[in-house]
């Protein structure tokens, strides 16, 4: 006889399947990724570093003239409506006094976002839609979030990252640091349905070029 399970166990469940499901899909995006700009033969890494790397001479050419100069072709390639930077343990966060002032450093984003302390660290971020895939240079990601992103920290120890936008208030909240029960982990990235968000702010913002399917 099966044990019903109880709301939190339930929420548990839930969760690991959704989990599962992203996984497949991110397998899928970088293996599409693979086949048009890379080598089809290198294994899906799981380690925090660039997801892939575009050898395709022909893009990297574009990206080089519309972004500006790149060091490499390695790739951070994110999607949907929630963007997750990183999913673990942030000391640079969770040992400061002062928080808001930990989370606005250069060096904080350049880790856990290009995964700069890596062998492979990403020198472009890449957003894959249902049709296309929208390309930043990481640095200009990266510099645009710490020049203007406010920070705030809120009774529940999130801390939430606004930036000045079109919308009638001036501002709307897009990123998000918060210490997830699930996965006894601290989530840095854009959620609550603010990835896509997040890129057309990216985009209003930031030189970009778009390769559609």
């Amino acid at each position: 006889m099966s044990q019903e399970l109880t709301g939190n166990d339930k929420r548990k469940a839930s969760c690991k399947a959704v989990g599962g499901e992203k996984k497949k899909t991110g397998h899928k995006r970088e293996d599409h990724f693979a086949e048009r700009w890379g080598d089809v033969s290198s294994a899906i890494t799981y380690k925090a570093e660039a997801d892939k790397t575009i050898t395709d001479e022909t893009l990297l050419k574009r990206l080089n003239e519309t972004l500006g100069p790149l060091t490499s072709g390695r790739t951070s390639l994110k999607s949907g409506n929630n963007l997750q930077f990183t999913l673990g343990v942030i000391p640079e966060i969770t040992e400061a006094d002062d928080k808001v002032c930990a989370i606005a450093q250069q060096s904080l984003w350049e880790k856990y976002l290009a995964k700069s302390h890596s062998d492979n660290p990403a020198d472009i971020l890449c957003y894959r839609s249902k049709t296309d895939w929208t390309f930043f240079k990481m640095s200009d990601v990266i510099s645009f979030i710490v020049k203007n992103a406010k920070w705030r920290a809120l009774s529940s120890g999130r801390l939430k990252g606004d930036f000045v936008n079109k919308t009638s208030k001036g501002f709307s909240q897009y990123l998000t640091y918060e210490y997830r029960q699930t996965h006894k982990s601290h989530f840095l990235g854009a959620n609550g349905n603010k990835g896509q968000p997040f890129i057309e702010l990216l985009k209003e913002n930031l030189k970009f070029h778009v390769e559609t399917d």
